[in-house]
C-alpha cells in the first residue's frame, strides 16, 4: 500500500520528518509495519520550473522548430527551441534548464541546435514521467505561478512509502490507519478529518427503499441520498492526492469514494439512481446461472453462492467486490445512492477467490474493516462530494444493523505478562501503552490485573496473548533480554520420517536428478484428466483414492483439492520446463498424497520421479536408450542405498495400465512380496497433447511400504579367495518371453555359484524368424571353497541350455 506523507500530516503531524524520512521509515518497520520502499517525487524534476511562453518566432534554419522566449521568473527572459506544435504565445509550460536531470537519466544542457543557442527545454509529460504519451509539450492551466517549483505546482513535493501490512493489520491499510498507530509510537495527538454536512428535507427513503435480507454475511448496511450532484472532473487536489499513490482519477463522486476508502479504509460505492429498478436495494444471495457484468465490462455467471446488491430486478453490485455497469455513475447521473457497509472478511474472500477478481475494496474486506466506522466514512464521503460535485444530501440515512458487534473485553494478569515476555513489566506502562492504541482499561490494583476492550477496528486483538505481544511490539523487541533455554529435558530425536526423506533427496541428487517442490493442491479437473481412470490406479501398488480431499477455501479453482498422486505437480513441472527451452531435465519429488478413510483424513509419503531428453554428448551413439532406464537405475540404485536386499520389476497385473503410461514401456516394482509402485515411459498421446517432442518418464513409490523396517543394517558377507569366471550366453527367445524368468531360471540352477547377471547384447533380424529375438547375458561365477574347473562350468552351461 502507498501512503503520501502529507497526506499523513493531516491527520498526526509528521512534518518533522519530511527532511528525513527513513527515520520515520525506520521506526514504522521496527513497529513490525515493513516499509518496503521510499519515492520522492520531486526528486527527478529538481531544476523544472513554471514558465510562461512571451514570444513565439520560427527558427531561422528549420522549417519545423520554433524560437520561443521564456519567462520562468528570473527577470530576463530564456531563449528555448522546441519541437512541439502545440504550444501558444502566452501559455504556461513546465521548462527544464540546464542542471535538471529528467526520468531516464535524461540530463539538460545548454546546446545549440541549428546554429542557435537553447538554454533549457520545454517538457511533456512522457519527458516528466507524468504519462506513458503526449502530443506534444505539457500546457499549464494560465492560474499556474510563473517561477514556481513544476514539483510544487502538481503538488509532488512529496514522500511516498510503500508499506507491506501483514494480513492481521487490517487496520493499517489507510492513512488515518497509520495516523492511529503513529499516534501510540510518538505518542502525538491524533486529527480527525472535517465531517459537516449541509441536509435537505429530502429523505433517503423517498429515494431508495433498502432491505437487509441477508444479515449474517453482511451484518451492516448505511446508506444515504444525495441529490442533484454534477458528475466532472475532479478538481486538482483530489485528482493529485488519488495519482500519487498511484490510484487513477475517473471522476469527481468515484473519486470521493476512492479517496475515503485511502483516508479511512472504509470501501465505498455510489449507485446511480436512475439505474436502480423500483426504487429498491436489496442485500441478499445472488441467483444461480444469473449473469452480471461489472464497471469493466467483465460478464461473469453467479453460483447462488456470492452476496449481492439488488435492485427491484437485478444484481447492481457484487458486495464488496466490484460494482455493476448497470448502475454506475456517468456524465448524466444526477441523484446518487451512496453505500457503506460492513461485509463479512470469509463471504467477500470466497467470492472473490472463486470469480478471480481483485480490487481495493476486496483487498480491506477480505482482511476485515471497522463495523463501527461505517456511518462515519458515509458522512465523510457525502461531506466531500458536496465541496467538488454540489447537491443536497438528504436529511436521514438508512443503517441497517440487526446484531451489533461487540468485543468483550480481555483480562491481562500482570504475572502472565512478564511470564509471557521474560522480563519485568510496569504495570502501569502496559496501561499506558494500551491506552495509545484507542483501548480501554480497567485496572484493578488490588488484583494486579486489567479488563482491556479493544476497538473494533482491532481485528487482530482477541485475546491475553494478542495484548501481551502488542506491548512487546511497541515497547520494543529489543527490551527482550537474551536468555538461553534451561536444558531440563534431553533433546528429542528428529523425526523418522524427516531422516528418511533427507536420505532419499541426497541420494537422488547424487544420481543427478534434482528436487522438485509443489504445492500440495491441485485443480481436481486437471488430476482427473491427467490421471484417468481410478479403477487403473488399483494395479500401480499405490493407495486407490476415489474422490480427491476438498479444499473448504480454495485460493483458486486450480488448486481445490488436495493431491492424490506426487506425479501431477512433477508432470506440471515437465511441461513448463519444457515449454521454457529445457530439453533435458531430471526431477524428483518427495511429498504427501491425501485421501479420507470414512471420517478420518489420512496421507501417505510417496516419491516421485520424473525425467525427459537426453543430454547431446558428442560421443554417444546416435541412437540412445529410453529415458525410462535412467528413473530405473535411480531407483534401483536408491533400493541399494537403503540395504534392501531383493526386489523385482514385474508387468502390471492383468495388464491394466493406467491410460498416462505407454502400455508396452511400464513395470511394478515388488520388494518382499508386496507391490509399492510403478514406473513407466508416458504415452505418446499425453506427450503429444501437451507439444513434448521429445522421450519422457516417470515414476511413483509408496515410501512408506518401502520404509518398513528401516534402518537396515547391512550383511557383511566374505570375500571369496577364488578367481571368478565369466561366460557369455546367447538364448533365442520368443520375443514376447520375459529376460527376467531366463534370469530366474539361471539363477535357480546355479544357486550361490553366480554373483552377477548383465543383459549386453539384443539382436533381431538376420536369419532368426519373425517374432524371435537373440539376447545375450554375461555371467559371472564365483565359489567360495575353491576354484571353478571346467567340468563344473560344463554341467552349469548344459543345464542352462536345456
Amino acid at each position: 500500500m502507498k501512503v503520501s506523507l502529507q497526506w499523513l500530516n493531516q491527520y498526526i503531524d509528521v512534518s518533522d520528518f519530511f527532511n528525513q524520512p527513513q527515520v520515520l521509515a525506520d521506526k514504522i518497520t521496527q513497529a513490525g509495519l515493513e516499509v518496503e520502499d521510499l519515492e520522492d517525487p520531486a526528486k527527478n524534476l529538481a531544476n523544472v520550473i513554471v514558465g510562461q511562453v512571451k514570444e513565439l518566432a520560427s527558427h531561422p534554419n528549420a522549417d519545423k522548430l520554433t524560437l520561443c522566449q521564456v519567462d520562468i521568473g528570473e527577470g530576463t527572459l530564456r531563449q528555448i527551441v522546441c519541437g512541439a506544435k502545440n504550444h501558444r504565445q502566452g501559455d504556461k509550460v513546465a521548462v527544464a534548464i540546464p542542471g535538471a536531470v529528467l526520468p531516464g537519466d535524461f540530463a539538460i544542457k545548454k546546446s545549440q541546435i541549428r546554429g542557435v543557442d537553447s538554454l533549457g527545454m520545454m517538457c511533456s509529460e512522457v519527458e516528466l514521467g507524468l504519462s506513458n504519451e503526449s502530443a506534444g509539450i505539457m500546457i499549464l492551466p494560465k492560474e499556474a505561478q510563473v517561477g514556481t517549483s513544476f514539483a510544487e505546482y502538481m503538488g509532488l513535493n512529496d514522500i511516498i512509502f510503500e508499506l507491506k501490512v501483514t494480513p492481521n493489520r487490517a487496520d493499517c491499510l489507510s492513512h488515518l490507519g497509520l495516523a492511529r498507530e503513529l499516534s501510540a509510537l510518538l505518542d502525538r495527538p491524533l486529527k480527525f478529518p472535517e465531517t459537516t454536512l449541509k441536509t435537505t428535507d429530502k429523505t433517503s427513503s423517498s429515494l431508495v427503499k433498502l432491505e437487509l435480507k441477508n444479515s449474517e454475511w453482511c451484518p451492516r448496511y448505511a446508506g444515504r441520498a444525495i441529490f442533484g450532484v454534477k458528475v466532472g472532473p475532479s478538481p486538482v487536489w483530489l485528482k493529485q492526492s488519488l495519482e500519487k499513490i498511484g490510484l487513477n482519477s475517473i471522476n469527481n463522486i468515484v473519486d470521493v469514494t476512492n479517496y475515503v476508502m485511502m483516508e479511512l479504509g472504509q470501501p465505498l460505492h455510489a449507485f446511480d439512481a436512475t439505474f436502480i429498478s423500483e426504487s429498491k436495494i436489496i442485500i441478499d444471495n445472488s441467483i444461480k446461472g444469473e449473469k452480471f457484468t461489472t464497471l469493466d465490462g467483465t460478464e461473469i455467471e453467479l453460483s447462488g453462492d456470492e452476496l449481492t446488491i439488488r435492485d427491484g430486478e437485478k444484481a447492481v453490485a457484487l458486495a464488496g467486490i466490484v460494482g455493476g455497469k448497470n448502475s454506475g455513475v456517468n456524465e448524466e447521473t444526477k441523484d446518487i445512492f451512496l453505500e457503506s457497509a460492513y461485509f463479512t472478511a470469509a463471504t467477500v474472500r470466497k467470492t472473490s477467490r472463486r470469480l478471480g477478481i481483485q480490487t481495493d475494496s476486496c483487498y480491506r474486506f477480505s482482511r476485515g474493516t471497522d463495523p463501527d466506522g461505517v456511518v462515519e466514512a458515509m458522512n465523510r464521503a457525502c461531506h466531500l462530494i458536496q465541496q467538488v460535485a454540489g447537491g443536497q444530501v438528504a436529511k436521514d440515512f438508512w443503517d441497517e444493523y440487526p446484531l451489533p458487534i461487540k468485543k468483550e473485553p480481555i483480562l491481562v494478569e500482570h504475572s502472565y505478562l512478564e511470564e509471557r515476555l521474560g522480563y519485568a513489566v510496569d504495570f502501569f506502562d502496559f496501561a499506558k501503552w494500551m491506552s495509545r492504541l484507542s483501548c480501554k482499561v480497567e485496572e484493578d490494583s488490588v488484583a494486579s490485573q486489567c479488563w482491556v476492550s479493544a476497538p473494533m477496528y482491532r481485528w487482530d486483538l482477541w485475546s491475553d496473548i494478542d495484548l501481551v505481544e502488542e506491548y512487546g511490539r511497541l515497547h520494543g523487541y529489543d527490551k527482550i533480554p537474551e536468555k538461553l533455554p534451561s536444558l531440563s529435558y534431553e533433546p528429542l530425536s528428529e523425526d523418522k520420517e524427516y531422516t528418511h526423506q533427507k536420505q532419499w533427496n541426497q541420494k537422488l541428487c547424487e544420481e543427478g536428478f534434482l528436487q522438485a517442490v509443489n504445492y500440495n493442491f491441485v485443480s481436481k479437473d486437471f488430476e482427473i484428466q491427467l490421471l484417468g481412470n481410478e479403477a487403473d490406479e488399483k494395479t500401480t501398488g499405490l493407495v486407490t483414492i476415489a474422490e480427491a480431499v476438498k479444499i473448504s477455501n480454495p485460493i483458486s479453482e486450480d488448486y481445490n483439492v488436495m493431491r492424490r498422486r506426487v506425479f501431477t505437480g512433477l508432470f506440471k513441472n515437465l511441461v513448463y520446463n519444457y515449454r521454457h527451452g529445457s530439453e533435458y531435465g531430471r526431477l524428483f519429488e518427495t511429498g504427501h498424497v491425501f485421501y479420507s478413510s470414512g471420517e478420518e483424513y489420512k496421507q501417505n509419503m510417496h516419491l516421485g520421479l520424473c525425467a525427459w531428453g537426453q543430454k547431446n554428448q558428442l560421443w554417444q551413439k546416435e541412437k540412445s536408450r529410453p529415458v525410462v532406464y535412467d528413473v530405473k537405475t535411480a531407483i534401483e540404485n536408491l533400493l541399494e542405498s537403503l540395504h534392501i536386499p531383493s526386489w523385482q520389476w514385474r508387468e502390471f497385473p492383468q495388464g491394466k495400465v493406467p491410460t498416462y503410461l505407454h502400455p508396452y514401456q511400464t513395470t511394478v516394482l515388488f520388494l518382499e512380496g508386496r507391490m509399492v509402485g510403478y514406473m513407466g515411459s508416458l504415452h505418446p498421446s499425453l506427450l503429444d497433447d501437451n507439444k513434448i517432442r521429445t522421450g519422457a518418464a516417470m515414476a511413483e513409490l509408496d515410501m512408506q511400504k518401502i520404509m518398513r523396517g528401516q534402518p537396515r543394517v547391512p550383511q557383511a558377507k566374505a570375500i571369496s579367495k577364488f578367481p571368478a569366471v565369466t561366460r557369455d550366453f546367447s538364448f533365442v527367445m520368443s520375443s514376447e518371453a520375459k529376460v527376467s524368468d531366463r534370469i530366474q531360471k539361471m539363477k535357480k540352477i546355479s544357486g550361490s555359484l553366480l554373483q552377477k547377471v548383465e543383459v549386453f547384447d539384443e539382436f533381431t533380424g538376420g536369419q532368426l524368424k519373425e517374432g524371435e529375438r537373440s539376447v545375450s547375458f554375461r555371467l559371472t561365477f564365483q565359489d567360495m571353497d575353491g576354484t571353478l574347473n571346467e567340468q563344473r562350468l560344463a554341467q552349469l552351461q548344459k543345464e542352462m541350455l536345456s
